[in-house]
């Protein structure tokens, strides 16, 4: 016996219907799906939250690395907690599970020329989620070994290298965190004066790149070494916490 047209029409309607239910609770899914300041926070933030596996690369100079030297015999070693395992410990505390790892990756005396010479062995290579970037210390007040003349690296030029290395990290799907050049208390070939330039120079890229922005010259150093730009070994951790606050 052959079905009626009424039954049909009937099979027809409960299955448009079913397809309009479906729709509507997949935008309603993705209406909930909460917005972040950035495309790439989120992803971070969301793994996080969801206790998934986390790498990050903490990528600078000294001060990212954990300089400290010997008042008496002029040995220079790192510190027992730099700033990037003070992170990792808050950051596994926080988040209440331990598979999320900070990689040390800062290098003394660096600029941002090293930095870029020095990309893919040192961040690229390690697949990271999120990078989280910061030289400028020794562009400003310049070094006798990885800058020319031991002069400043030049702002404009500070200023390219950031940005590529931020359009490197982008194209290869890693989320990026620039952090402007901590407190200077030594006036080194005006490194004071340039700290200003230099912090401006972050702040700009970041916006423009729209990648998140750290401002350094707020971690609240109480007296540096006697050189004028590394952390006392007790406050390394004020970097970590920094990070704590504005980024997670």
């Amino acid at each position: 016996m052959r079905n009626s047209p009424k039954v049909y029409l009937f099979y027809f309607l409960s299955i448009l219907i079913c397809v309009f239910v479906l729709f509507t609770i997949q935008q309603k899914s993705k209406a909930a799906k909460p917005v972040s300041t950035t495309d790439y926070e989120y992803s971070v933030l969301e793994k996080l939250n969801h206790q998934q596996p986390v790498t990050i690369v903490a990528y600078g100079d000294s001060i990212t690395w954990g300089y400290d030297r010997d008042a008496r015999s002029g040995k220079v070693y790192q510190v027992k907690n730099p700033y990037p395992q003070v992170l990792e410990r808050e950051l596994r505390k926080k988040y209440g599970y331990q598979k999320i790892k900070v990689i040390n990756k800062g290098h003394p005396g660096w600029t941002s020329v090293q930095a870029i010479e020095n990309i893919k062995s040192e961040v690229l290579n390690y697949q990271p989620d999120l990078v989280i970037s910061m030289f400028g210390i020794n562009d400003a007040r310049g070094h006798r070994k990885y800058s020319p003349n031991a002069l400043p690296v030049p702002v404009e030029q500070y200023r390219d290298n950031n940005r590529q290395l931020i359009q490197k990290f982008v194209e290869n799907g890693i989320e990026v965190a620039i952090i402007s050049p901590t407190s200077i208390t030594n006036n080194k070939n005006n490194g004071i004066e340039n700290q200003e330039h230099y912090t401006n120079v972050i702040k700009s890229i970041a916006q423009e790149e729209k990648v998140q922005y750290v401002n350094g010259s707020e971690i609240p150093i109480k007296g540096n070494l006697s050189d004028g730009i590394h952390f006392k070994a007790e406050q390394y951790r004020l970097i970590a916490e920094k990070l704590m606050l504005n980024l997670f």
